[in-house]
């Protein structure tokens, strides 16, 4: 038998496969090295990047343990005189007046700007009770919230703010507004429930919800929008500090061809194909509160990117809304044709559940 030769053709080929083949071997164990590599590196990341937010949260941690300390110091007559100044039947009063006095406006739906909400004291001691930014979420800088009730705060903030949301707003605000808007609401309960459901709509128990304090920074912007459609009212109080400006409030427009939306959630009308033409501005004043009603139109707000890096922008919202369990029976109630439209949006719109895109709400 002939002796194959790295030389002769048959041999040479077996020789360049044989060689190949280990290539392609070397090749692959080359490629896993390198995924196992890249998936080490992923770790090392995913584990440095938990490192940074312990440290992160470690950091905010302690700077809140040291600004309690200071604050509580320092804020020490204030919080002795809490109790004569945040009064209930004295608010109360000063409330009841102030709502009875705005002007309910339609144009280009109902709202009312409530001037000197509280009074003058009240007002004082709520902007001295905001708590430093360290104390609202830190997801965004831009767009910051606090909620109610505070898990760890300064003893003022956490007295004045938890009053604020648990009193003033659920207690005096809220049912004031209510029946300053009780007009327009008869036409909005006929609208999304029908008229055959108005007695009923108006025996729902209504309760003040999703209290929080907001910060906003430069380079903040929100669509016109509505908000969900179980909040009836909208209300937005001005914490505007001395030296603030009363730019960049409260945007309202008018929406073109306007049409209840088909699902529950915050809607959007521009997305809708309607067209959203601002009509007014409501000023970022002391001690001022926009009430609307949560039907038609639109609101938003914009901080230009390039507005003073200094700029702040407080407020506090709540929503006038039924308790959840009465209004899901009415609405499981309601005809076929007119409970759709208390569908979440995934339903209503199957294609924005199958995109890409995020929920803005």
């Amino acid at each position: 038998m002939a002796r194959v030769t790295e030389g002769s053709k048959p041999g040479r080929a077996r020789w360049l496969v044989e060689r190949l083949t280990e290539r392609v071997k070397a090749v692959r164990a080359l490629q896993r090295d390198v995924l196992k590599l890249r998936q080490r590196i992923d770790d090392l990341e995913t584990a440095q990047r938990e490192v940074t937010a312990v440290a992160r949260h470690a950091d905010r941690a302690a700077m809140q343990v040291r600004l309690v300390a200071v604050l509580n110091q320092t804020q020490q007559n204030d919080i002795e005189r809490l109790a004569a100044v945040l009064d209930e039947a004295r608010i109360a009063e000063h409330v009841r007046r102030a709502v009875d006095a705005a002007r309910l406006l339609t144009d280009p739906y109902e709202h009312i700007v409530i001037e000197r909400l509280l009074p003058d004291d009240a007002y004082e001691l709520l902007i001295r009770a905001i708590p430093p930014s360290e104390f609202f979420d830190d997801r965004d800088r831009i767009k910051q919230n606090l909620t109610f009730p505070m898990e760890y705060g300064p003893t003022l903030a956490v007295s004045v703010w938890g009053y604020m949301d648990d009193v003033i707003a659920k207690r005096i605000v809220r049912p004031a507004v209510f029946d300053k808007f009780h007009q327009p609401l008869q036409a909005h309960f006929r609208s999304v429930f029908g008229a055959e459901f108005l007695d009923r709509a108006n025996a729902l128990p209504q309760a003040a919800s999703g209290g929080r304090l907001m910060l906003r920074r430069p380079g903040y912007h929100l669509d016109p929008h509505r908000d969900p459609k179980r909040s009836m009212l909208t209300c937005l109080m001005y914490l505007a500090r001395e030296g603030d400006s009363e730019e960049h409030g409260t945007q309202i427009f008018r929406v073109h061809d306007d049409e209840d939306a088909d699902y529950k959630q915050t809607y959007y009308p521009a997305s809708a194909g309607h067209q959203c033409e601002l009509v007014k501005v409501v000023p970022f004043r002391p001690n001022t509160m926009l009430v609307f009603l949560n039907s038609r139109g639109a609101h938003g707000a914009t901080i230009p990117a390039d507005a003073p890096a200094t700029l702040e922008r407080y407020t506090y919202q709540f929503y006038v809304a039924p308790l959840n369990e009465a209004l899901s029976t009415l609405i499981k109630s309601l005809p076929p044709e007119r409970r759709a439209k208390w569908k979440s949006r995934a339903l209503a719109q199957p294609e924005y559940a199958r995109s890409d895109g995020r929920a803005r709400e």
